[in-house]
Formats: C-alpha cells, sequence, structure tokens
C-alpha cells in the first residue's frame, strides 16, 4: 500500500475540498469474478494524484487502474483527487455489481468418447471442436474423431467460464463381445430391398437391458433418439419429428446397461 504522506508534502494536505463531477468511468459494469475490471479517470480537472477505494477493502493510486473482484455483490467504487491547487476534491463514487462466474470442470470418459461438462450454478453451454462451434448445447459431448474440444459455461448473471481437453478417440476391439456392435455403415431408406434399409445392430433383440440410440449430424444436432432401439423399428433415416434426412454422414451413440457402448459414423445414401 501506498503511503500518501510520502507523496505528498506537508503543506498540502489541507481539509478543503472542491466541487466535482462524475469523474471517473468503470468498464465492464456490470462483471464478473474473476474479471479484470478498468477504472479510468475522465475528469478534465487538473490533478496531481487520484485515489481509489474499491469498496473490497483495497484501495491504490493511479488513473487508469485494472482491478479483479473475488466475490459477487454491489461495490462502491470511490474516488478521490489531489488538486493542483493542494485541496482534495469532493469524493466521487459509482456502483459496480459483480456476478458470480460457474466454476467449470471438464471430464473425459474414454470408454464411451463422452465428454461432461459440470458446473457449479445452472448453465448453457456452448462446445468447440478445435475453432468450430458445434450445435450442442447440452452437458455432454460424444466424440468420434481425436483432438481439442472446448466448452463454455455461462450461466444466469451472463458470467461464463470455459475449458478444454485434448482427446484421443479410442474406438472399439471387433473381437470384444462386451462391445455394442453395428453391422452397417450405409443406409438406403426408401429402396426397401431389404439390404441396408436400417442401421443393424448385432444381436441387439438379445440385450439384457434396452439399447438407446442417438443420431447427430455433422455439426453434433441431436436428429433422432430411440431409447428401446429394435432392429424392426430402427433408424431408417428419418429425424425424430417423422421427416426425412438429407443424405450425408451422421454419427451415432449406442448406450445399454452391460454393454460398452460404441459410436460411429453412418451415411444416408438417397
Amino acid at each position: 500500500m501506498i503511503n500518501i504522506k510520502q507523496l505528498i508534502p506537508a503543506t498540502m494536505l489541507i481539509a478543503s475540498s472542491a466541487a466535482s463531477a462524475q469523474d471517473f468511468k468503470v468498464e465492464p459494469n456490470p462483471a464478473c469474478t474473476g474479471e479484470t475490471v478498468r477504472v479510468v479517470v475522465v475528469s478534465t480537472t487538473n490533478h496531481q494524484i487520484a485515489k481509489f477505494d474499491f469498496g473490497d477493502g483495497t484501495d491504490t493510486y493511479g488513473d487508469n487502474l485494472k482491478h479483479i473482484y473475488q466475490s459477487e455483490g454491489d461495490y462502491t467504487i470511490k474516488l478521490k483527487m489531489l488538486l493542483d491547487d493542494g485541496n482534495w476534491s469532493d469524493e466521487s463514487s459509482l456502483t459496480i455489481h459483480i456476478g458470480s462466474s460457474p466454476e467449470l470442470e471438464l471430464e473425459d470418459n474414454k470408454a464411451a468418447g463422452l465428454l461432461t461438462a459440470s458446473s457449479s450454478t445452472d448453465a448453457s453451454f456452448e462446445w468447440f471442436a478445435g475453432e468450430q462451434k458445434l450445435a450442442n448445447t447440452e452437458n455432454t459431448l460424444y466424440y468420434l474423431e481425436s483432438g481439442t474440444y472446448s466448452v463454455t459455461a455461462t450461466n444466469s448473471n451472463g458470467c461464463s467460464e470455459s475449458a478444454s481437453l485434448k482427446v484421443t478417440y479410442e474406438g472399439i476391439s471387433e473381437n470384444d463381445d462386451s462391445y455394442i456392435k453395428v453391422s452397417n455403415n450405409v443406409i438406403t431408406p426408401g429402396s426397401r430391398d431389404g439390404i441396408n434399409d436400417v442401421l443393424y445392430i448385432q444381436d441387439v433383440a438379445n440385450f439384457p437391458e434396452p439399447c438407446s440410440v442417438q443420431i447427430f449430424d455433422k455439426k453434433g444436432k441431436l436428429v433422432y433418439t430411440n431409447p428401446k432401439y429394435t432392429n424392426t423399428n430402427g433408424f431408417q433415416g428419418l429425424d425424430d419429428k417423422g421427416n426425412d434426412l438429407s443424405a450425408g454422414t451422421y454419427y451415432y451413440v449406442i448406450k445399454s446397461q452391460g454393454k460398452k457402448g460404441c459410436t460411429g459414423f453412418v451415411d444416408i445414401i438417397r
């Protein structure tokens, strides 16, 4: 802490004041815990020293300062300036609202190819594969390729936190019967020739527990869900509303209790 008596001659330490308007600005306001707040003197009044009290037990001197609040709440920032005539200006103040930022953790379940984001508060999520923004807004993301994935959680305060992980997609072993296996990676819906009409899961009728299937498009948007999948009434190129999906590549996530889930891609050819 700077000792003001070391900076100001004794003849200038006099208790008089000069009127002042709003002499400084705060950006941003509101702000978030852990975010840098900038406090800048905008007064045109000639002065020698500006002293800021940030309202959280700290103060310092300068015309252009940065400060970080560690706790949420409303804080009153106060400014007094030592003018050229040796008098202190009237106190000028602004209130800043500090919202709490979410505490964010990102975990990788390599066996399932699943990333899970955990936020300390209710939050919305944005996912990125490298620099590409994905459509998925859930707190989980299934990945089918190795790379760096990141997520940003934003809470009701408008405060955000980000985390990222570099992951390696392991796939499944074809010789391991504990894994769920898909027989085809192409479906030709509409042809009804009995060949590749449906995404076919090996031995699904004998699974001890229901098999769930999710289908995502290339942008990560969930387009199809079936919590009790059967090959008889399985994925045939339709979305959850019964609309035809466009030809192209889609990604599936398949799970069943007691089995090791699998992920992969299926091409729709029309």
